[in-house]
């Protein structure tokens, strides 16, 4: 039978058990396997040992990803202090507006006031001054205000009844400027109590921004680091299969050695052996395989399993 094609067992994924020194080949993940005291044991293939190329490739896939989750993690922690910043600047100016127009109210409350009080300053002068005129024109002696009054009814029915008006509208003016200084005092506090609101409010926003942006900080540190640990331990892993492949490799070379030399040992045996000698075991050889080829040629398949 020239040039037989021996098959050793195969199957998809990996074979259940094996006899001891038989082989298997998983078809599907490309990995070979042997039988052993033990049990199955992985001895190649791709399924077994990971190709540099495709360890290279996860890498740098990963690390591009982390580099990008990065990049948007600081884009918005960076839209984020701008945004809080901005709502900052905007309660400064608002609360710099605020107090400038509560200066400016207070101070044109203040004008009206001090006009206002001019003014009736102004009306008790006059009054006081028809007073006096009527005491210094008159002989009694009026030292109470009952006297000032009987004599006022008696010296003049008509700068009595002016000065009961004048005493009235007084009294009316006093009401109406306590009465409006109230109302404007009312709702000044009014205002004031919305802006002050109004601030409350806005630190209440600035103090949440300031948390959001400590903690998009952490967040950042804890995807960084668990984005280096994970490089890292890839890392170590191909380092670890390249090291176990390239063990398997330097053992496979050494039995090939050992093989080669013992195989060189063998043709020299039958170099110095004499022709026929040589003629004679080679024909023993070559009967003696035509044998076993025989034998086996029924069992030469290994099978599925």
């Amino acid at each position: 039978m020239a040039n037989p094609i021996l098959k050793i067992k195969r199957g998809s994924g990996a074979p259940v058990s094996l006899q001891q020194g038989e082989l298997a080949m998983d078809l599907l993940n490309k990995s070979l396997f042997i039988g052993t005291a033990e049990g199955v044991l992985a001895i190649g293939g791709e399924h077994v040992f990971a190709k540099k190329t495709y360890v290279d490739s996860a890498v740098s896939s990963e690390q591009s990803a982390r580099e990008a989750a990065d990049t948007t993690l600081t884009n918005n922690l960076n839209a984020e202090i701008s945004r809080a910043q901005g709502a900052e600047s905007d309660l400064a100016d608002d609360i710099t507006a605020e107090e400038t127009a509560r200066i400016a109210a207070v101070s044109a409350e203040q004008s009206a006031r001090e006009a206002a009080d001019l003014v009736l300053d102004g009306k008790i002068t006059t009054e006081k001054g028809r007073i006096d005129a009527i005491l210094s024109a008159s002989t009694a002696d009026a030292d109470t205000f009952k006297e000032v009054v009987d004599l006022i009814n008696s010296v003049d029915l008509t700068n009595d009844n002016a000065l009961a008006a004048a005493v009235l509208s007084i009294n009316d003016d006093i009401a109406d400027e306590t009465s409006s200084r109230q109302s404007g005092d009312t709702a000044l506090g009014l205002r004031i109590d919305g802006v002050e609101t109004s601030a409350t409010a806005l630190t209440s926003r600035v103090s949440a921004a300031e948390q959001d942006i400590v903690d998009l900080g952490t967040d950042l540190a804890a995807e960084t680091a668990a984005r280096q640990s994970a490089i890292s331990g890839e890392q170590t892993a191909r380092a670890s299969a390249i090291t176990t492949v390239t063990g398997l490799i330097t053992a496979e070379a050494s039995t090939r050695a050992t093989a080669d030399t013992s195989l060189s040992n063998r043709i020299t045996t039958l170099e110095n052996a004499s022709a026929d000698s040589r003629l004679d075991d080679l024909e023993s050889d070559v009967a003696d395989h035509e044998t076993r080829i025989t034998a086996l040629e029924t069992t030469i398949d290994g099978g599925v399993y």
